[in-house]
């Protein structure tokens, strides 16, 4: 007799945050298969991010976290995943008592606890964080960075799951048939100042490309028209903040872009997984850092003031990056292997 095996997880992100949404709807792609039903609490199941997830017959969507938690309990061998992304635990036991109870209550009934693509907002400063053996002794536990992962002082890590989105590199345009230049800044950062807006109008020039300000973020919009005004290029207004049409507008922006220039983590992951190379520039790029690194792709990046420098390196850069997407992308799919592996063990 064929059985389904339930899968619960909380994927839930910003509203307004593309990148939230890209990171868990490739979570939740590697939780799927045959003979799974995952149930997904999102938290608020109509709006921008929602949208991003698509209706499947094998996935139903919760509002309503008692619900959610409901079904589950009542479910035998239930696998129970933590939501992917970004973590910044307070002092004391993290996670909080709620997410405790319900992986124990998981594990009691005979299932397993999945935690992977988690990364730590401020990796030196955990120190005071006790994790829970429910969280430490998951059957899969993947960090999304070294530097999270040596942070916490336990599991593995692997890219985030983003890399895993966007064309294969076999089907990129060739640098030299990209026209454009794109930037995309967080809204919340000191401005860059008219040393680097000089420095990039210089690289623009050099490379031959248009340069281009999008928006993943709503609340970066601002900052985007006023960049585009600064550095004399164009700001390109997607049509919609749904994050299913932002997704197809920004990629297909990227896809046409030489670079991306950012301090927005899912903006440089997003466009190198397009095929534009990620040079993060910010004034503070600690995250942005551990990010690119852990997949080989964080020689250019920065602060504000070493963007000239990157320009002269870039083009000896720009090789490496289909390799290093490509190797990203193997150690997803290995990761996604081995969550496969512990649900099956438990099916």
């Amino acid at each position: 007799m064929e059985t389904t095996q339930n899968v619960f997880a909380q994927l839930s992100g910003q509203d307004d945050n593309l990148g939230d949404s890209e990171l868990r709807v490739a979570y939740l792609d590697a939780l799927r298969g045959q003979g799974r039903h995952v149930h997904v609490f999102l938290a608020t199941p109509t709006t921008d991010y929602s949208a991003r997830f698509a209706t499947t017959p094998d996935v139903t969507f919760y509002e309503d976290r008692v619900s959610w938690a409901r079904a589950m309990n009542a479910t035998a061998r239930p696998v129970y995943a933590f939501n992917a992304g970004e973590i910044n635990p307070r002092p004391g036991v993290f996670p909080g008592p709620r997410l405790v109870k319900e992986a124990t209550r998981a594990v009691s009934n005979g299932g397993i606890v999945l935690a992977a693509g988690i990364g730590i907002r401020n990796a030196q400063d955990v120190s005071s964080v006790k994790f829970d053996s429910a969280f430490r002794d998951a059957a899969v536990m993947s960090w999304r960075d070294q530097g999270s992962r040596d942070a916490a002082g336990f599991g593995g890590f692997a890219p985030d799951w983003a890399y895993s989105l966007g064309r294969a590199t076999a089907d990129w345009a060739k640098p030299d048939e990209r026209p454009l230049l794109a930037i995309t800044f967080r809204f919340d950062r000191p401005w860059p100042g008219d040393e680097w807006l000089a420095a990039v109008r210089a690289f623009a020039r050099a490379t031959s490309t248009r340069i281009v300000t999008v928006t993943q973020v709503a609340r970066d919009s601002p900052r985007a028209v006023r960049l585009a005004e600064a550095l004399r290029g164009d700001y390109l207004e997607p049509p919609s903040m749904r994050h299913d049409a932002l997704d197809e507008y920004v990629r297909a922006v990227y896809r046409q872009s030489l670079a991306v220039i950012s301090d927005r983590a899912h903006g440089l992951i997003m466009g190198a997984s397009e095929g534009a190379y990620p040079i993060g520039s910010g004034s503070d790029p600690h995250k942005i850092s551990r990010l690119l690194a852990a997949v080989g792709l964080g020689d250019l990046v920065g602060r504000y003031d070493q963007f000239g420098d990157f320009a002269l390196r870039f083009e000896t850069h720009l090789p490496t990056l289909a390799p290093a997407v490509n190797v990203a992308r193997a150690e997803i799919a290995d990761l996604t292997a081995r969550i496969r592996a512990a649900m099956d063990a438990v099916a």
